[in-house]
């Protein structure tokens, strides 16, 4: 290859890493905000089982050991 064809085939490569890394802190953020929802969404659902269920608090450690020991959280 001559120079000219390498240096056209280096922009080319720093132009789709660049995208490639754009396209990454998107998607990044994407799945912090999704993160941020369902740790809301938790909280909600908490506070809204310690007003129906007065034990709740009292009962969740429990009911999360045992879920963790159930519920694979990579399967659908």
């Amino acid at each position: 290859m001559n120079e000219i064809a390498l240096e056209e085939r280096i922009s080319r490569l720093e132009k789709e890493l660049l995208l490639a890394s754009d396209d990454t802190e998107r998607r990044v953020f994407e799945l912090r905000m999704e993160v941020d929802r369902l740790k809301l969404e938790v909280a909600a659902l908490r506070n809204f089982l310690g007003t129906v269920n007065p034990s709740f608090a009292e009962q969740f450690p429990q009911i999360l050991d045992q879920t963790i020991r159930e519920v694979n959280p990579e399967s659908d």
